[in-house]
């Protein structure tokens, strides 16, 4: 009788234990984030677990985001006591931008994630790392930015990015947009060189090196203050190839040099799918 009572008593423990277990994986995550494109990758997976989001264009356009709380305005820092009131169980913010809020919230025992997403591996990274955090096993990724899966594997020709003009500055390897461009297998001329500028993963190029390489194809970075015909007007931009043949593309920044958000990262796939 007492060996029954026992057996009784610990399939109780055991039914016991895996209740608690399936109960704790349950449990709803509040997530805050401070990167328009964590905050994409959040919302796809849980977005009831998303809570409060950044104040940046990108965030304030889409209109998945409009009843989320702002915890940011602007270019103005995270609001800190906005964040701690909303008691979140896991923020998420860039490496380098918020480490003073990060830092303050690990002090505090709140959860944090630094994000720097430099190529598609630490994309992919993230976005497991937040599925596991969540408890999900669903990964949309490919799904969602299935124009950034190249459909061929040919070779693409020379290819210059210039992100700025004044000074021309070109993205090499260790960048995102670097990434991108191996990614579709372009030739980037740039990709090799050593970073002597004040942002890792950029270059500083001259006139005459340009002249020199002569590449296939240009790809030109457009901001506000800077467009393809502030080009047009220096004395070697019509002698070189790129020009000759009309192979010079506007990007936009979002996408190609800051990743941005899911959406532009597909944008800018799409477009160097085509080129």
């Amino acid at each position: 009788m007492n060996s029954i009572k026992k057996l009784i008593c610990f399939q109780l423990f055991v039914l016991s234990f895996f209740i608690n277990i399936k109960a704790k994986g349950n449990t709803q995550q509040r997530i805050i984030t401070l990167t328009s494109l964590s905050t994409d990758l959040v919302n796809e997976i849980s977005p009831q677990s998303l809570i409060g989001v950044s104040g940046s264009k990108i965030i304030k356009d889409n209109k998945d985001y409009e009843n989320k709380i702002l915890v940011t305005e602007g270019r103005n820092p995270p609001d800190l006591e906005k964040i701690i009131s909303l008691k979140p169980t896991l923020v998420i913010g860039a490496k380098g931008f918020h480490d003073k809020t990060l830092n303050k919230l690990n002090s505090l025992g709140i959860k944090t994630i630094y994000t720097e997403i430099r190529n598609w591996e630490d994309l992919e990274n993230l976005n497991n790392k937040l599925n596991n955090i969540i408890g999900k096993e669903s990964n949309k990724l490919k799904t969602l930015l299935d124009d950034c899966y190249p459909k061929n594997n040919r070779s693409r020709e020379n290819i210059v990015v210039l992100a700025t003009l004044k000074p021309l500055v070109s993205p090499n390897s260790k960048s995102w947009s670097g990434s991108l461009l191996e990614r579709f297998k372009f030739n980037n001329l740039t990709a090799n060189l050593d970073s002597k500028s004040a942002f890792r993963g950029y270059v500083n190029l001259s006139p005459e090196w340009l002249i020199k390489k002569n590449p296939s194809k240009i790809i030109i970075v457009n901001y506000p203050s800077q467009m393809k015909s502030s080009l047009e007007t220096l004395p070697y931009w019509q002698n070189l190839k790129a020009i000759e043949e009309k192979k010079v593309y506007d990007f936009e920044y979002y996408g190609l040099i800051n990743p941005g958000s899911l959406n532009s990262i597909n944008t800018a796939c799409k477009k160097l799918s085509s080129i």
